[in-house]
Protein backbone atom coordinates (compact mmCIF):
# COMPACT_ATOMS: atom_id res chain seq x y z
CA UNK A 1 0.00 0.00 0.00
CA UNK A 2 3.11 2.22 -0.14
CA UNK A 3 2.79 3.15 3.55
CA UNK A 4 5.80 3.56 5.82
CA UNK A 5 5.63 1.77 9.16
CA UNK A 6 7.43 3.49 12.02
CA UNK A 7 8.23 2.01 15.41
CA UNK A 8 7.01 4.15 18.33
CA UNK A 9 9.45 4.85 21.16
CA UNK A 10 8.99 7.28 24.07
CA UNK A 11 12.21 9.14 24.99
CA UNK A 12 10.83 10.98 28.05
CA UNK A 13 12.28 14.27 26.76
CA UNK A 14 15.79 12.82 26.58
CA UNK A 15 15.73 11.44 30.13
CA UNK A 16 15.24 7.81 29.14
CA UNK A 17 18.52 5.82 29.02
CA UNK A 18 19.88 5.54 25.48
CA UNK A 19 20.32 1.78 25.84
CA UNK A 20 16.60 1.36 26.61
CA UNK A 21 15.51 3.50 23.68
CA UNK A 22 17.89 1.70 21.31
CA UNK A 23 16.61 -1.68 22.52
CA UNK A 24 13.04 -0.63 21.64
CA UNK A 25 14.14 0.68 18.22
CA UNK A 26 15.91 -2.63 17.53
CA UNK A 27 12.89 -4.68 18.64
CA UNK A 28 10.56 -2.78 16.32
CA UNK A 29 12.96 -3.33 13.45
CA UNK A 30 13.32 -7.06 14.07
CA UNK A 31 9.69 -7.79 14.97
CA UNK A 32 7.90 -5.60 12.42
CA UNK A 33 10.55 -4.75 9.81
CA UNK A 34 9.84 -1.06 10.38
CA UNK A 35 10.85 1.61 7.89
CA UNK A 36 11.99 3.97 10.63
CA UNK A 37 11.24 5.31 14.08
CA UNK A 38 8.88 7.85 15.69
CA UNK A 39 10.58 9.15 18.82
CA UNK A 40 7.89 10.65 21.05
CA UNK A 41 8.31 13.19 23.82
CA UNK A 42 11.51 14.49 22.25
CA UNK A 43 13.42 17.25 23.99
CA UNK A 44 13.33 20.63 22.24
CA UNK A 45 16.26 22.45 23.87
CA UNK A 46 19.74 22.61 22.43
CA UNK A 47 21.00 20.59 25.40
CA UNK A 48 19.25 17.45 24.07
CA UNK A 49 20.67 17.52 20.54
CA UNK A 50 23.58 15.18 21.33
CA UNK A 51 21.25 12.53 22.78
CA UNK A 52 19.13 12.52 19.61
CA UNK A 53 22.20 12.56 17.36
CA UNK A 54 23.35 9.32 18.99
CA UNK A 55 19.90 7.81 18.44
CA UNK A 56 19.86 8.95 14.82
CA UNK A 57 23.27 7.39 14.18
CA UNK A 58 22.03 4.06 15.52
CA UNK A 59 18.66 4.16 13.75
CA UNK A 60 17.88 3.29 10.18
CA UNK A 61 15.22 4.61 7.85
CA UNK A 62 12.95 7.58 8.47
CA UNK A 63 13.43 9.31 11.80
CA UNK A 64 10.63 11.47 13.26
CA UNK A 65 11.14 13.52 16.42
CA UNK A 66 7.94 14.58 18.16
CA UNK A 67 8.83 17.69 20.11
CA UNK A 68 5.23 18.95 20.05
CA UNK A 69 6.66 22.46 19.98
CA UNK A 70 9.26 24.33 17.95
CA UNK A 71 12.67 22.85 18.79
CA UNK A 72 16.14 24.33 18.57
CA UNK A 73 17.13 24.63 14.87
CA UNK A 74 19.98 22.11 15.31
CA UNK A 75 17.40 19.29 15.37
CA UNK A 76 16.74 19.88 11.66
CA UNK A 77 20.07 18.19 10.95
CA UNK A 78 19.23 15.21 13.18
CA UNK A 79 15.89 13.90 11.88
CA UNK A 80 13.88 13.63 8.67
CA UNK A 81 10.66 14.99 10.21
CA UNK A 82 10.13 17.27 13.21
CA UNK A 83 6.73 17.54 14.88
CA UNK A 84 6.61 21.21 15.86
CA UNK A 85 2.98 21.29 17.02
CA UNK A 86 0.87 18.74 18.88
CA UNK A 87 -2.38 19.84 20.44
CA UNK A 88 -6.03 20.67 20.07
CA UNK A 89 -7.72 22.20 17.05
CA UNK A 90 -8.76 25.17 19.18
CA UNK A 91 -5.14 25.74 20.23
CA UNK A 92 -3.94 25.28 16.66
CA UNK A 93 -6.36 27.90 15.35
CA UNK A 94 -5.58 30.35 18.16
CA UNK A 95 -1.83 30.27 18.20
CA UNK A 96 0.37 29.71 15.21
CA UNK A 97 3.62 27.99 16.14
CA UNK A 98 6.68 30.21 15.68
CA UNK A 99 8.06 30.07 12.15
CA UNK A 100 10.50 27.23 11.70
CA UNK A 101 14.02 28.48 11.13
CA UNK A 102 15.80 25.15 10.70
CA UNK A 103 16.63 23.56 7.39
CA UNK A 104 16.84 19.96 6.30
CA UNK A 105 13.82 18.38 7.99
CA UNK A 106 10.14 18.30 7.08
CA UNK A 107 7.78 19.94 9.59
CA UNK A 108 4.72 18.04 10.81
CA UNK A 109 1.73 19.13 12.92
CA UNK A 110 -0.45 16.74 14.93
CA UNK A 111 -3.89 18.13 15.72
CA UNK A 112 -6.76 16.51 17.64
CA UNK A 113 -10.34 17.58 18.30
CA UNK A 114 -10.84 18.63 14.68
CA UNK A 115 -14.54 19.32 14.06
CA UNK A 116 -16.43 18.06 10.99
CA UNK A 117 -16.07 20.38 8.01
CA UNK A 118 -12.80 21.93 9.20
CA UNK A 119 -9.93 22.27 6.71
CA UNK A 120 -6.77 21.16 8.54
CA UNK A 121 -4.74 21.08 5.30
CA UNK A 122 -5.26 24.80 4.71
CA UNK A 123 -4.26 25.65 8.27
CA UNK A 124 -1.21 23.37 8.13
CA UNK A 125 -0.11 25.00 4.87
CA UNK A 126 -0.58 28.46 6.42
CA UNK A 127 1.59 27.45 9.37
CA UNK A 128 4.41 26.02 7.25
CA UNK A 129 3.86 22.31 7.84
CA UNK A 130 4.71 19.95 5.00
CA UNK A 131 2.92 17.06 6.77
CA UNK A 132 0.02 16.85 9.17
CA UNK A 133 -2.28 14.43 10.93
CA UNK A 134 -5.67 15.70 12.09
CA UNK A 135 -8.14 13.56 14.06
CA UNK A 136 -11.58 14.26 15.54
CA UNK A 137 -10.74 12.46 18.80
CA UNK A 138 -10.71 14.23 22.16
CA UNK A 139 -9.96 13.28 25.76
CA UNK A 140 -7.18 11.15 27.18
CA UNK A 141 -6.47 9.24 23.96
CA UNK A 142 -7.54 11.35 20.98
CA UNK A 143 -5.23 9.47 18.58
CA UNK A 144 -7.42 6.35 18.81
CA UNK A 145 -9.77 7.78 16.17
CA UNK A 146 -9.39 7.62 12.41
CA UNK A 147 -7.75 10.66 10.83
CA UNK A 148 -9.88 13.26 9.10
CA UNK A 149 -6.68 14.48 7.49
CA UNK A 150 -3.37 12.70 7.12
CA UNK A 151 -1.15 13.69 4.30
CA UNK A 152 1.54 15.80 2.85
CA UNK A 153 0.15 19.31 2.69
CA UNK A 154 -1.05 19.94 -0.88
Amino acid sequence: ADVRVLGYVDTDYGRRPLADVLRDVSRHRSWYDTDGTFLDQAAASEAGVGYYRRLAAASRGTLVLNHGTTPHPAYARVADVLVTFEGTWAGYRRKAPPPWTGTGADVCHLVHGVPPGADPAALARERGAGLYCAVPGVGDHPWGTLPCGLAPVP
